[in-house]
């Protein structure tokens, strides 16, 4: 047995079968080394590996102190840390149902058995699961492309009538990378076309067979553009300039507006049930946000964004008066 082995593998039995509510006598800890890793040793070679797990930190407390045996007290993560990432995971549908699999497994590793037990995730009843067995190997491409700073070469996937994903187009997406952010429930690229001012997003569950262009260099960022600024004033991920608008809000939507737009959201308390918010974000997702709150907001300004929201909403009126139910129609013939 190579004595420098030791003191990992008692890590690992106590990490295992000891927390602040389990520990370990002499004896059972000796017999656990020998039954699941085959190492035959006296107590003062294990008494030997602890002293050196204290000394690199480890919270393993003298029996003497504890008085019923050796426990591990300190964790890489603690069981709370480990419930709020499993969690996580579990609502995040970009990964398939095999690699949430595995990633719950590797976040429960550092777990004592009954801390897994008690940390095991609620089954999530998220709408689908991606079939992209490919997400992770695109996060670390991606990554090394933003932090080489060189472009990288992609095929964006989209799901057909066949519930499928097929490529957008047959031509790969050559973009100059700048980084990954994650909102609304999904984790997007930040890029740019060679030659283009706009800022391009895309998500990384939708991106197949990434490749690195090591010798093409990422363009530079449009002068004034800061990326972190970018991402928090964009309520959803479109593109395009970010404006200042005002919106009538009826005043149980408070917690609503501020959880999308943040605290920093200027709020003016109107006296009849309504208060308006001041917030800066991007057009097309602001856009996209009041269409969902119609009824209990609405854009007072900038004026154009309030007429395009206008004609939105008329022209589906429209639609809808125009195109009789099918079922309706089914019943009447019955």
């Amino acid at each position: 047995m190579s004595i420098n082995i030791l003191p990992f593998r008692v890590y690992q039995v106590l990490s295992e079968y000891t927390d602040a509510d389990h520990a370990l006598p002499m004896g059972e800890l000796l017999r656990l080394l020998r039954t699941e890793y085959g190492l035959r040793c006296d107590r003062r070679a294990v008494y030997a590996a602890l002293d050196k797990l204290r000394a690199v930190g480890c919270h393993i407390p003298e029996y003497q102190d504890d008085g019923e045996g050796y426990r591990l007290l300190s964790r890489p993560l603690e069981p709370s840390e480990v419930r709020l990432l499993s969690d996580a995971a579990s609502a995040f549908p970009g990964i398939s149902r095999r690699q949430c699999e595995r990633l719950l497994k590797k976040l429960g590793q550092g777990l004592s058995r009954w801390q897994r037990e008690q940390c095991r995730p609620l089954s999530v009843g998220i709408p689908w699961r991606g079939i992209n067995q490919e997400t992770f190997l695109s996060v670390e491409v991606l990554e090394e492309a933003v932090s080489s700073r060189c472009q990288v070469e992609f095929q964006y996937m989209e799901y057909g009538m066949d519930k499928r994903l097929h490529p957008r187009r047959e031509q790969p997406y050559r973009v100059s990378p700048y980084g990954l952010f994650f909102i609304n429930g999904n984790y997007y690229l930040l890029c740019r076309y060679q030659g283009k001012e706009n800022i391009s997003h895309y998500r990384v569950d939708r991106i197949q067979s990434p490749v690195l262009l090591e010798d093409q260099p990422i363009a530079p960022l449009p002068p004034g553009l800061d990326l972190e600024r970018y991402v928090r004033e964009r309520v959803y991920p479109f593109p395009g300039e970010a404006v200042r608008a005002v919106l009538r809000c009826e005043a149980d939507l408070v917690s609503d507006v501020l959880d999308r737009f943040g605290m920093e959201t200027q709020l003016q308390d109107n006296g009849d049930g309504t208060f308006d918010a001041m917030v800066f974000t991007g057009a097309a997702g602001l856009k996209f946000w009041a269409l969902q709150y119609v009824a209990v907001c609405q854009v007072l300004e900038p004026e154009w964004l309030r007429r395009e929201i206008g004609e939105i909403l008329r022209n589906g009126w429209e639609r809808y008066q125009k195109i009789s139910s099918p079922l309706k129609k089914e019943k009447e013939k019955s």
